[in-house]
């Protein structure tokens, strides 16, 4: 028989503990408005494409003579956006021992809960990868953003510079990364200047940087949180019109869950259609500039 003091890990004691788990914790889902600050439709069920159409102005009025004949007859036109729903979704395969061991109310609920993120994840992305395709951009790579490009969009989107779309109409938003907000605040606070008069704009923006629900020339600022930063930490986000991005909706999320009994398993998955696209160009403009950290 062996002798000495009797540890935790000795011979096969340790396969009679049990183990026991914190509570999981889940991954902070990053803020997610893109979706909803554009334009979107649900298109009847069934329908296999759906074409958004915007009438062109017509050329202005012109002066006439009595008794002169007004022989230019103007014609109706319209662009058109065509979109054709396409099927997203996630599935997550649960065991029936995981279920039983973890409990049903806390796994399955998890994997609810994630698989829900996922499909609101991927949906905002998609309008996100739309900011680009703006013809207007500023500052451009490796700049900081500053009043003067904020002011300037806001400017260019309220000019009819499209005779086809007019100037874009509110409301306007802002989607951008949170550092693309941090310059904007930093340039408006001004440290330096604070530091020697603590009354003003600029201590009230120190005071309470940031709510997540401040406006700048009467336009809503979102912390877009799944704007990413690419290699060189530069961010893509936008300033535009409701309209100008636009998003047909075919179904609510489906649901799902399904046995694998030969596996001895439960399948979860989250479905939907949708399909988005660039209305009006020149109702947007792309926000790239420089958002490397500021610690």
């Amino acid at each position: 028989m062996a002798t000495g003091l009797s540890l935790s890990s000795t011979s096969n004691l340790t396969n009679g503990q049990r183990i026991l788990i914190a509570s999981a914790k889940e991954a902070y889902e990053p803020a997610a408005p893109d979706p909803d600050l554009i334009d979107s439709e649900r298109i009847p069920t069934g329908t296999k494409q759906w074409d958004i159409s915007t009438y062109a102005r017509l050329s202005d009025a012109t002066a006439l003579t009595e008794g002169v004949d007004l022989s230019s007859v103007q014609q109706l036109a319209t662009n058109t956006l065509q979109l054709t729903p396409a099927e997203h979704g996630i599935l997550v395969t649960l065991s029936n021992r995981l279920i039983r061991r973890q409990g049903d109310s806390s796994v399955v609920t998890v994997a609810g809960r994630q698989i829900g993120a996922s499909l609101r994840r991927r949906m905002a992305k998609d309008v996100i990868a739309l900011y680009d395709g703006f013809s207007e951009s500023v500052p451009g790579a490796s700049n900081g953003l500053d009043i003067t490009h904020f002011r300037g969009s806001v400017a260019f989107l309220l000019t009819d510079n499209d005779s086809s779309y007019g100037p874009a109409p509110m409301p306007v938003h802002a989607a951008l990364h949170i550092e693309q907000i941090s310059d904007i605040v930093g340039d408006l606070s001004d440290p330096g200047a604070v530091v020697s008069s603590r009354d003003g704009y600029s201590a009230e923006l120190m005071q309470r940087w940031w709510r997540g629900t401040d406006r700048l020339y009467g336009v809503p600022i979102f912390h877009s949180g799944n704007i990413e930063r690419d290699g060189s930490d530069d961010a893509k986000g936008a300033i535009f019109a409701k309209e100008a991005i636009y998003m047909v909706i075919a179904n609510d999320a489906d649901v799902t869950e399904e046995d694998d009994n030969s596996l001895r398993a439960r399948e979860y998955g989250i479905f939907q259609e949708w399909a988005e696209g660039e209305r009006a160009d020149k109702h947007g403009v792309e926000i790239y500039s420089d958002a490397a950290k500021t610690t």
